[in-house]
C-alpha cells in the first residue's frame, strides 16, 4: 500500500510518471484524452461517450479500490449525444450534467466512477 505522503510527492510534479499509475494521460490537439476516447469507443462504459462529454479536467493522482490511478475528471450529460444537445448542456442546462472520473493506470482506463459516490458507471 502506498503511503499518502508518497502520493503527494508525485502529485506536486505532474510531469513525473508514477511507479504504480504509470504515465500521466495526455491530451490530443482537440483537448481530448485519447486513452479515454478509446475506452468509450470500445464500449467499456455505455453512459459516457465522446458525443456527450462536456469537459475534461486535469489528471491528478488518487486511489480507488486500494490502487493508485491517474484520476481524469470528466463532466458529461447522460442521454445527450448531439452537438446541439451538448452545447445546450454546457451553457444553460448544467444541472443535467454529471461528474465522473476515469481511473487510468499504465495507459488504460480500468474504471469509470461517479465523482461523488465513487460507484461504478455502467
Amino acid at each position: 500500500m502506498l503511503p499518502q505522503a508518497g502520493a503527494s510527492d508525485y502529485a506536486s510534479d505532474p510531469g513525473l510518471n508514477h511507479p504504480l499509475a504509470g504515465e500521466k494521460p495526455g491530451k490530443d490537439f482537440r483537448g481530448r484524452y485519447p486513452v479515454l476516447t478509446r475506452s468509450m469507443r470500445e464500449g467499456y462504459v455505455q453512459s459516457v461517450n465522446p458525443g456527450n462529454v462536456i469537459s475534461y479536467g486535469t489528471p491528478t493522482l488518487g486511489k480507488f479500490n486500494h490502487q493508485v490511478y491517474w484520476m481524469v475528471p470528466v463532466t458529461f450529460a447522460p442521454g445527450r449525444t448531439s452537438i446541439y444537445e451538448q452545447t445546450r448542456a454546457r451553457h444553460s442546462y448544467t444541472r443535467l450534467s454529471t461528474d465522473a472520473y476515469a481511473c487510468v493506470r499504465n495507459g488504460r482506463v480500468e474504471y469509470w466512477i461517479y465523482k461523488e459516490s465513487r460507484s461504478l458507471i455502467r
